[in-house]
């Protein structure tokens, strides 16, 4: 196997661990603001449109250049991220390009500049994404990476808040076009937080998952190459766990949609809208506790979580059908903040576990998330098929949820195979892996 020598590094002074705490602690505020960045316009997009007597079709297509660009980018941001000793200038280049995209939205009525503008969006909120994951493992590294990415995320869901909110007021007091000034200031928020990084306390090699040993003489640090795409393909739990989070999300991205339709079709006087941004809210304040709880608990393994995240979805989907009130919405996106906040945190840590030592961590990262955003994708059209012209909304939350309980076998499938992967491999690291 092929290695490259590396000096090997001083013990860490209480200046230096001082120095990454900082740089740590900017990573979560960067979360917070990525929060509005990274999705662009998100679900305001559609409705400014729909105000601008945009044709529908139209519409259609450039949410779903956005949605098309960010899948297939997301692997190859990934590779890219793997690969590059600049991310921090990653960050900085696609928070200028998700900008430049949503403001394109918003003085633009050429269908060629629309829908280019959201297919560079997306394209870059997944690059925006894959940095970030990277920043994360670098800065944490794998002894730190689990609490790190619960705090990562807990900002997140608070920034996701914060710029909901915002935005609604603002574009409601001023106009829809004056939601940019909300994202211009988040976007400056997070390019401070990416100037308050250091530099030196980013390890790129443990960015991406290598395992670094000590030679047997010498003194030395010597990095393992990183695997080729053939070795990863081989990493089976992986690929089954990619599966688990597809299903997963086919049976979860379309339940809060199908609520507020259901709303809208059978009590429309309820005002279907306001409770859409309630249920955000509640689902978004539910993710902060359970993130932080995920990250810090060393009571229960992170499989136990994604467990609980597949078990929650019929539950919540059972109870979607039994009360059509507008008040059940609230335990159902309380489920949801669960399910949603457990496996948020757990998926980045999963995959740092199925493909440790690899040195793809990035690009194992950015498959799984593909597939899971096939599966969201493919959820509303799986719902509104089932619910037709006939409304058979009870009969759509039963197959929501029916694809949940089809991920928790497969899960399971992964967990014996990442057994199986340690077996072959040995090791008191790898045994970690499995638990």
């Amino acid at each position: 196997m092929t290695t490259t020598t590396l000096a090997m590094p001083m013990a860490a002074s209480p200046g230096r661990a001082t120095a990454a705490a900082g740089s740590l602690t900017a990573l979560a505020w960067m979360a917070f603001f990525l929060a509005d960045v990274r999705d662009g316009l998100g679900p305001f997009l559609a409705t400014y449109l729909q105000s601008q007597r945009v044709e529908q079709s139209l519409i259609g297509l450039t949410l779903t250049a956005g949605g098309l660009a960010a899948v297939v980018m997301t692997p190859l941001a990934g590779a890219w991220v793997d690969r590059s000793a600049a991310k921090r200038l990653l960050l900085v280049a696609a928070v200028v390009l998700v900008l430049a995209g949503s403001a394109c939205a918003f003085t633009t009525r050429s269908p060629a500049l629309l829908v280019a503008s959201q297919a560079v969006a997306g394209a870059a909120g997944a690059l925006l994404a894959a940095a970030l994951a990277g920043l994360t493992l670098g800065l944490a590294r794998r002894e730190g990476l689990r609490r790190q990415t619960g705090r990562n995320e807990a900002w997140s869901h608070a920034g996701n808040i914060v710029s909901a909110l915002g935005a609604g007021v603002v574009a409601h007091l001023f106009g829809a076009p004056w939601m940019m000034a909300v994202m211009l200031a988040m976007s400056v928020g997070a390019l401070l937080c990416v100037a308050a990084i250091r530099a030196q306390d980013i390890d790129h090699a443990a960015a991406r998952g290598v395992d670094a040993i000590e030679a047997p003489a010498g003194g030395q640090r010597v990095e393992a190459a990183p695997e080729g795409f053939g070795d990863l393909l081989r990493h089976k739990a992986l690929w089954l766990f990619a599966l688990t989070c597809a299903l997963f999300h086919l049976g979860n991205a379309a339940m809060l949609p199908l609520l507020n339709q259901r709303l809208a079709a059978t009590q429309p006087d309820a005002a279907p809208l306001l409770w859409t941004g309630v249920a955000i809210v509640v689902a978004q304040l539910t993710m902060v506790p359970v993130a932080l709880w995920v990250s810090r608990t060393r009571r229960w393994d992170l499989s136990a979580f994604v467990y609980l995240a597949i078990l929650i979805l019929p539950v919540r989907g059972l109870l979607a059908w039994a009360f059509p009130s507008v008040w059940a919405n609230l335990p159902v996106q309380v489920l949801d903040g669960i399910a949603a906040g457990a496996l948020g945190v757990a998926t980045p840590l999963m995959v740092e576990r199925y493909v440790r030592g690899s040195g793809r961590y990035n690009l194992a990262l950015g498959l799984v998330l593909t597939m899971q955003g096939v599966g969201a994708a493919f959820s509303a059209g799986l719902a509104n098929g089932i619910v037709g012209r006939a409304g058979h909304f009870g009969l759509a939350f039963a197959v929501l949820a029916g694809c949940a309980l089809l991920a928790l076998p497969v899960f399971v499938m992964a967990q014996r195979a990442s057994g199986r992967e340690v077996d072959a491999g040995g090791g008191a690291d790898a045994k970690e892996r499995a638990r």
